[in-house]
This record gives C-alpha cells, sequence and structure tokens, in this order.
C-alpha cells in the first residue's frame, strides 16, 4: 500500500504512542531516574495521550480509511488502524497515565515502573494490529509483566500461580487455534476441521484471558493479590476482547458476519456477566468487590461482541470504554484510601466518610458510572446493549439488565459499608495529592463528557461496527449515531 498525505502523519502519531513508553522505560531500567520514575513515566504516557487523541482526530477529519500496511496473513496486516483502534489507543493510554499518577510511591520503584510501562507500549502496540502471529507474541508480552509484578508482591505468590496457570492455558489455545486458522482458513470456501477446530481453541484462550465461568478464579484473585496497578492494567485494556474481533469478525462465513465461536462466547459471557454480579454482592473485602465487578463488566463487553445489530456491537464498544475508565477510577479510589488506612473490610461498616469526603464521592461516582448512571457514556452504553440485546434476543436484553442491577446494588452497599458507620472524630483526615485529584478528575471528566456529548464517539463506533459486520452504514439509518444525539441532548436538558 502506498501512503497518502493522510497516512504519514497517523503513522508517526501511531508510532510516537508506542515508543514514548518504551524510549521511557529503558531510561529508567538505565538508571535515568532511579529516584523518580513517576516523572518520565508520566511524560511518557501524556505523550502517547495526546498521540492517542491525535490518531483519532486524523480518523474522524480524513476519509475514514483503514491503514493496513506489511504482510497480510490469516485475514490481518501487521499495522492496521480503522475507528475502533482510534479510540481504543487513547482509552488505554488514559488508562496506563492515571495509575501511574495515582500509585503510592512505594508501589512505584523502578521496576514496576519499567513492567508498567512495557505493559502500556505492548498493549498500544497489539491495538494497532491484526496480523495473528503478532496477537500471539502480544498475547505472551503482555502477561508477563503481570505476572512478575504480582510474583514480586508480598503475599502475592499465590495469584501469580493461579494467574501463571490461565494464561499459560489461554495463550497455549489461542497460539495454536490461530496457527490451525491460518494453515486451513475457516473464512474461505473449502475451509476444513482443521480451521473449525482452531477457531475454537482461539474461543477457548478468550473465555480464559476473560475470566469467562468456568475460568473466572483469576480474576478476582490477581485484583487481591496484586498491587491495584498491576490489576487494573491487565483487565481494563480488555485484550482477549480485541483479540476476538480480529479473528472472528470479517472472516465469518466466507466474510459476513461473525461467527459461530462468538455467539457461543456471547451466551456464556451474559451468564458470567450475571453471575459476577450476584458475587460482588456478597464480597467481604473491597478488592474482592472491585474484581467481581470487572469481570462482570468485562463479561458484558464480550456478551455484545456478537451481537448482530451495530446498535448492540456499538453498545459493546461503549461499554467497553465507560467500564474501563469507571471501573479504573473505583480501583484507584480504593486504592488510595487502602494505602492511607490499610485494607479495608466489607463485613462491618468502616466509617471513612468523615476522614475522607473526597475519596468517598470519587468513590460513589465512579461507582455509579459504571452501571448507567444518567449524563455518563454508561448510560448510552447500556441503552444501547440493551437495546439492540432485546431487539434480537430477549433473554440476552433481560440477563444485561439483571447484571446492570446487581451490579448497582453491590455498588451500594461497598459505598456504605466502606464509608458509612461511625467515624473516629480524632483520626487522621485523608486528603488527595494534587497528582491523585488531577487523575480521578480527568477519568470522570471524560466519562462525563462522552456522556454530555456522545454523537462522534458513538458514530464512529457505527461506523467500525458496521464494517467489522459488512453492513453499510447507510442500510441501518444512522440508528446508533441517532441514539447518541437522543442521549446528548437529553442529558443537556
Amino acid at each position: 500500500m502506498i501512503l497518502d498525505g493522510h497516512d504519514i502523519p497517523l503513522l508517526a502519531a501511531l508510532t510516537a504512542a508506542i515508543l514514548a513508553p518504551l524510549v521511557a522505560a529503558f531510561r529508567i531500567h538505565r538508571g535515568g531516574s532511579p529516584a523518580a520514575p513517576r516523572t518520565p513515566a508520566m511524560i511518557a504516557l501524556l505523550v502517547s495521550l495526546v498521540a492517542g487523541l491525535t490518531i483519532t482526530l486524523f480518523w474522524m477529519s480524513g476519509p475514514e480509511v483503514t491503514l493496513e500496511l506489511g504482510q497480510r496473513l490469516g485475514g490481518g496486516y501487521l499495522v492496521h488502524v480503522d475507528g475502533l483502534t482510534a479510540v481504543l489507543l487513547p482509552f488505554v493510554a488514559l488508562v496506563e497515565l492515571a495509575i501511574v499518577m495515582v500509585a503510592p510511591n512505594r508501589f512505584l520503584d523502578g521496576p514496576a515502573t519499567v513492567r508498567i510501562l512495557l505493559g502500556a507500549a505492548t498493549t498500544l502496540a497489539l491495538f494497532s494490529t491484526a496480523h495473528p502471529l503478532v496477537l500471539i507474541v502480544a498475547w505472551v508480552v503482555t502477561a508477563l509483566p503481570t505476572w512478575w509484578s504480582t510474583r514480586a508482591t508480598p503475599g502475592g505468590q499465590i495469584a501469580a500461580r493461579v494467574y501463571a496457570i490461565m494464561m499459560t492455558l489461554a495463550v497455549a489455545c489461542m497460539a495454536s487455534g490461530t496457527l490451525m486458522m491460518i494453515a486451513d482458513p475457516p473464512w474461505e470456501v473449502g475451509g476444513g476441521v482443521l480451521g473449525a477446530s482452531g477457531g475454537w481453541l482461539v474461543a477457548l484462550g478468550v473465555l480464559v484471558r476473560k475470566g469467562i465461568v468456568p475460568f473466572h478464579s483469576w480474576y478476582p484473585a490477581l485484583f487481591r493479590g496484586a498491587p491495584m496497578s498491576t490489576a487494573l492494567a491487565a483487565t481494563m485494556p480488555q485484550i482477549a476482547s480485541y483479540t476476538a474481533v480480529r479473528l472472528f469478525f470479517g472472516h465469518a462465513d466466507h466474510g459476513d458476519g461473525v461467527g459461530a465461536e462468538l455467539v457461543v462466547l456471547s451466551q456464556v459471557a451474559l451468564l458470567t456477566a450475571t453471575y459476577g454480579a450476584a458475587l460482588a454482592l456478597v464480597q467481604r473485602d473491597l478488592r474482592g468487590l472491585i474484581g467481581t465487578l470487572a469481570m462482570s463488566q468485562s463479561a458484558l463487553v464480550l456478551a455484545g461482541l456478537a451481537g448482530k445489530l451495530p446498535m448492540e456491537l456499538n453498545g459493546a464498544f461503549c461499554t467497553w470504554i465507560s467500564s474501563g475508565l469507571a471501573l479504573t477510577g473505583l480501583g484507584l479510589v480504593g486504592w488510595a484510601l487502602e494505602s492511607r488506612a490499610g485494607p479495608l473490610s466489607l463485613e462491618t461498616p468502616q466509617g471513612r466518610f468523615a476522614d475522607a469526603p473526597l475519596l468517598a464521592a470519587f468513590f460513589l461516582l465512579f461507582g455509579l458510572s459504571s452501571i448507567g448512571l444518567p449524563g455518563t457514556l454508561s448510560f448510552v452504553a447500556d441503552d444501547l446493549l440493551v437495546s439492540g440485546s432485546l431487539d434480537e434476543q430477549l433473554h440476552a436484553g433481560l440477563l444485561v439488565i439483571a447484571a446492570t442491577v446487581l451490579s448497582a446494588i453491590a455498588v451500594m452497599r461497598g459505598w456504605l459499608l466502606v464509608f458509612g458507620g461511625p467515624s473516629n472524630l480524632d483520626g487522621p483526615r485523608h486528603h488527595l495529592l494534587p497528582r491523585e485529584r488531577i487523575a480521578l478528575t480527568a477519568l470522570f471528566g471524560t466519562i462525563v463528557l462522552l456522556g454530555m456529548w456522545p454523537a462522534p464517539l458513538v458514530r464512529e463506533l457505527e461506523r467500525a461496527g458496521s464494517e467489522l459486520l459488512g453492513v453499510p452504514v447507510e442500510s441501518h439509518g444512522h440508528g446508533a449515531a441517532a441514539t447518541g444525539g437522543e442521549h446528548a441532548g437529553s442529558h443537556g436538558s
């Protein structure tokens, strides 16, 4: 492919987004900032965020033609930038930047910062490709920093062992299945048993890496045994969802629709979303609550990805972004309070409102933002997801509603038990540091901004979903974009 005047700055911004964390990680590893690794890490991730937003703006203002570079293998190119990539890149950069800004000093030494930066760079690179072999390598590389960090945490050896077992199984299934699909492409006429079996192996790998029942045990274990930065960075980008999009869309049924594997995955994911929300109701500590909520929200994204309507697929993409931002904020609030007051139990009221009122406010706002608070992006996402699910499958819509209701009850229970109850008036007051305040405000501000003005995001994700489904945008009358506009109007009023 010959690059034109629009592709060159797009490719330059993509290169900057991926290289900035790598350069900072190399500098810190070589001893460039041994005492204060936070500053170069923040600068690098800020560069990645600006570069990601530049890609988004270039994509929205240009011809919106997918950028595909490199050798094509198994239906995927080495460099693949479309509407979904243009949205996910700044999302990942913002999540990683917030993690680095809020992380307590004792959890952000040189090696820990290097692991965060390497994970961020690899995730950004993964979201910029559709090449199956690169996806295999990226699955391995993104799992290693999580395992290292968890294993190095005092008391995290059991969680690291569980994570290693699950990720080994996931990578083995995904790698072998992908190679079988390359050898015998199931999306081509005449595809045989080998390729079809490979598709189901990839589906099994996605199930494990997404923490879908019965492979869900590592999700809450990781949140309990690893630093919150590690758990959030490993789960919020949802690497397995992206892999499912690239390997199962556009190739299924000889290039039309979604694969049967994704349909089966969605049904199991619906049950996991409801089960995870129910588990969140009975958690005895705050980390367990955040981990099970993350498991439930992650499953909702996978459930929506099997939709055959652009509206449902659009809802899954919006849930991907909204739940990632909201749960990152919720996890960071819990981590900030835990670093000041110690582990937080949910068995008795902790009475933390008097000594940490701002953290209480952020906790409630982020918690409600993850389950459809009006004026936030999750409100738009839930409407698109539920409407699309009910139009296609009644039971799917009902399970989505059940998961949302149970999650809302769990959030309110967690908030009341952490911040409610009698307070120690003579105890210390836990004020937010400026960097924590900026990071949490930026996360919540982004959720509100996208909720109050959802039309640009919804329109781009609608186009990306339509291209994946092979449906011309004109054929469904801009339904999702119209829905986003209606939400924007109702929120503005």
